[in-house]
């Protein structure tokens, strides 16, 4: 069965489950019916989730290096290109959260000082991604940010970012992110 019979598999054994019940009276084996449809549709659904998992780890994985490039070029514009560029947009930084595409933006930027930050991210260990459906994912990354301290003094933190990527016209997308700072 192809991709287009798995997605619409649920809806021809929901269809034939309706004709069966109007034949048979009995609530018991419309109970019944109801459950074999229902897990059919999760069975059938999980499963393209999976078979479409290693496809989409790989169209994400280059955007998760982009990003973590960008960040270490202090590059605002080419960090912000994997964010969805709505104002539906939002990120939320230990406790302050931002809303729009714009307001994350001019954050960033003022973070990075202009670009002038000397900021350095590396991964403590390789981005979880988690395909919740086939157009929506949750990643999941450890850092160590280091850079020198408001005192002046070189210093380090942990960050951990979860991300929600949506697959739009212009390819996958971060549409929610949090990130977490550790001390």
């Amino acid at each position: 069965m192809g991709e287009a019979g798995l997605v619409n598999a649920p809806f021809i054994v929901a269809e034939e489950s309706r004709n069966v019940q109007t034949l048979c009276g009995d609530t018991s084996m419309k109970i019944k019916l109801q459950v074999l449809v229902f897990i059919v549709s999760f069975l059938v659904l999980g499963r393209t989730s999976a078979e479409a998992a290693p496809s989409i780890q790989a169209q994400l994985t280059p955007l998760l290096n982009e990003m973590l490039a960008a960040a270490n070029a202090h590059d605002t514009d080419r960090f912000m290109a994997m964010y969805a560029r709505s104002n539906e947009l939002v990120v939320t930084f230990d406790d302050q959260t931002m809303r729009g595409w714009q307001t994350v933006r001019d954050q960033q930027f003022e973070w990075w000082d202009g670009g002038n930050s000397d900021a350095a991210y590396r991964l403590r260990s390789a981005p979880e991604i988690t395909v919740i459906t086939p157009d929506v994912v949750s990643t999941l990354q450890s850092m160590e940010v280091a850079s020198t301290l408001p005192d002046g003094k070189k210093g380090s933190v942990l960050v951990v970012a979860t991300s929600i990527w949506r697959k739009l016209p212009e390819g996958w997308r971060i549409v929610v992110a949090h990130e977490s700072l550790i001390q």
